[in-house]
Formats: C-alpha cells, sequence, structure tokens
C-alpha cells in the first residue's frame, strides 16, 4: 500500500474515532441526578448532626456511629475513597488526627 493510500484511508477513520459520544439517556441523566440528590442529603443530615453534637459538647457514642455509617454509605454507594471520607470525618470533627493513613 502507498504512502497516499494510508493517508486517505487514516483520513477517513479519524472522524470515526473523534465522534463525540452521545448524550446520556434522560433515564440515565435521571438516574445520575437521583445519586446526586441522595449524597446531597446524606451530608446534610451528617452537617445536622454535627450542630447537634456541638451542642451536646461533642460526638457521644449514638451521634459518631451515625457519621460513621453516612461515611461508609458514601464509600460504599457513591464511590468515594476511603482516604476522603476520613479526611471529612476529621473536618467534621469526630477525631482530632487524621487516620487516612493508617486504613
Amino acid at each position: 500500500m502507498r504512502l497516499q493510500d494510508l493517508t486517505h484511508l487514516l483520513t477517513g477513520l479519524v472522524p470515526l474515532f473523534s465522534q463525540r459520544r452521545p448524550a446520556p439517556s434522560p433515564r440515565r441523566r435521571s438516574f445520575e441526578q437521583g445519586d446526586w440528590l441522595a449524597e446531597l442529603e446524606l451530608l446534610q443530615l451528617a452537617q445536622e448532626l454535627k450542630a447537634l453534637a456541638d451542642q451536646r459538647g461533642g460526638f457521644e457514642a449514638e451521634l459518631f456511629d451515625l457519621m460513621l455509617s453516612i461515611a461508609d454509605v458514601l464509600e460504599l454507594d457513591h464511590g468515594w475513597p476511603r482516604s476522603q471520607s476520613n479526611q471529612w470525618l476529621v473536618r467534621m470533627g469526630l477525631w482530632e488526627e487524621d487516620l487516612s493513613d493508617e486504613a
């Protein structure tokens, strides 16, 4: 095959590979939006639990367990890496030092 023929062939193939992916279906967008809303609701619940813990002077056993459960759901159902959820728990005030390196 000549160089000119290869160039012509590749020129014809490039548009096929560079085409944009089709837009996600409305069903897929709805699912993704629902997933984001569920994550937002979890984070809002955690913020309310933090405010309650601040009023009570800290995270007692039940509030502590609820916050850990929220972190677990964020990891398992929403794809958060363990290091991200541990950093989030530190920011929320569950413990003083970052334990993400121990996981």
